[in-house]
């Protein structure tokens, strides 16, 4: 599995984290990720994922006008979506320890 799967596999995890903090719109939370070195490239859009988000009700949706006058649409956390972030962030966890428990059982030095 190269990078950009895996990436994939945890975007859904990554965006709630970066809405964890406040609300954001589509462009800011792609720049987030890209500081993290989570760039989308080959993934696609950020705008699926958010779509997925807001359908499984972890965010709610709504329209701002900014101070130049264009429409900007903000994601934001709720209840359930933080819910659902640390069930993803235990799950991950979960999976990261068995995958080094794995690799020392085989002789592998893990840092």
């Amino acid at each position: 599995m190269d990078r950009t799967n895996l990436i994939k596999g945890h975007l859904e995890m990554f965006v709630l984290s970066i809405l964890s903090k406040g609300k954001s719109y589509g462009y800011e939370i792609m720049k987030e990720l890209e500081e993290h070195n989570l760039k989308l490239k080959g993934v696609g859009s950020i705008y699926p994922i958010l779509t997925k988000l807001k359908e499984q009700e972890w965010v709610e949706m709504h329209r701002e006008i900014t101070e130049s006058g264009k429409m900007r649409v903000y994601y934001q956390i709720n209840e359930a979506g933080e819910a659902h972030l640390q069930y993803k962030i235990n799950e991950w966890l979960e999976l990261q320890q068995d995958i080094v428990s794995l690799l020392r059982s085989n002789g592998k030095e893990i840092n």
